[in-house]
């Protein structure tokens, strides 16, 4: 029998639980080899631990619902299908006069805990809702690179806008799920892969210019997205850096973030350092409630190690903001024009 005062804790347990851990697939390459084994490795377990992809892609089936018209872009609102029996209704900007045939660079805008898309796009129905859900967060990144010539794709996930209509949001949709087999982070990447899918049918849309960048749950959306894809060709992670246990384990969070049994096989730095070495920019608050500053540096050193290992130490790097949970932006519009 246990005793002292940790014999009543389950945090105590659980913490316990983590430091006897020993995960099988932490990244520890010395040479490109080595990366090369474990990159390919992690990324079969992952897709496993995520609840498996299905076999076959079904055709999109885009569908235009809406079209508004800005002076810097129109706004389409469409949907496509990600697998049989799922629709995923999201928004679509064009910059406006862009020239017949002419390729640009797309980015896929992935959304935080909110509103959904809406907030991505900018969308309030009121002054008040525009800075409670849209200025506070700095959440409408989609809307602005939008404005600054990107092809925009701004998705919902599910459990959140349109995809929450039924009333079945993250909590409920993870734990029904678990059930059956099925875990949301693993859907919600599925559904961004056929995302990208959609953006290569864009007639404006050059296929080998393509990125990802998400705020909080999106940043995650996006960690795992680009890990998994290649044809993310750089990513932005804003608000969503750390450890597991920092971010999961010592403070409740939604359950949407979490992936059973993934840290008997690998921590988050391990899926960031899944999308080396293509660029990627780590922003962070410095005053973020749900990291801790001296861990999400110490986490993001394992990354650049391994960048520096395949000689691209230029193609990543961490960007402290002032402030709290939110956006940045100045940063990561320099680094995407700086590799889309």
């Amino acid at each position: 029998m246990t005793d002292g005062p940790g014999a009543f804790s389950l945090k105590a347990y659980y913490d316990r639980a983590w430091e006897e851990r020993q995960p099988t697939l932490t990244c520890r390459a010395s040479t490109v080899d080595e990366w090369r084994h474990w990159r390919a490795a992690l990324r079969a377990r992952l897709t496993d631990l995520l609840g498996a992809f299905p076999d076959e892609r079904c055709p999109p089936r885009p569908t235009v619902l809406d079209r508004v018209e800005t002076d810097r872009y129109v706004r389409q609102k469409i949907t496509f299908d990600s697998e049989p029996g799922m629709t995923i209704p999201a928004y679509l900007f064009t910059p406006r006069d862009t020239a017949p045939g002419e390729r640009l660079p797309a980015m896929l805008c992935l959304h935080g805990h909110g509103r959904g898309k809406d907030d991505v796009a900018g969308i309030a129905s009121s002054p008040k809702e525009r800075q409670q859900r849209i200025r506070a967060l700095n959440h409408d990144y989609g809307h602005r690179l939008a404005g600054q010539g990107y092809v925009v794709l701004a998705p919902d996930a599910r459990g959140f806008g349109e995809l929450a209509a039924d009333g079945m949001t993250c909590a409920w949709a993870m734990t029904a799920g678990l059930l059956l087999g099925k875990v949301l982070v693993g859907l919600r990447v599925w559904d961004a892969m056929r995302a990208i899918d959609y953006l290569h049918t864009v007639p404006h849309v050059d296929p080998a210019r393509i990125g990802c960048i998400g705020l909080s749950w999106g940043g995650t959306h996006t960690m795992y997205t680009a890990a998994l894809d290649d044809r993310v060709r750089v990513a932005v992670i804003s608000g969503a850096f750390g450890s597991f246990k920092d971010a999961l384990i010592d403070a409740p969070e939604c359950p949407c973030q979490y992936v059973p049994n993934l840290l008997q096989w690998a921590d988050l730095a391990d899926i960031v350092a899944l999308i080396a070495p293509r660029p990627l920019l780590i922003e962070q608050g410095a005053d973020d409630p749900h990291y801790t500053r001296e861990v999400a540096h110490a986490e993001y050193e394992r990354v650049r190690r391994l960048y520096a290992l395949l000689g691209h130490v230029e193609r990543v790097a961490f960007d402290p903001l002032p402030g709290n949970h939110r956006f940045g932006g100045d940063g990561a519009s320099a680094w995407l024009a700086r590799w889309l």
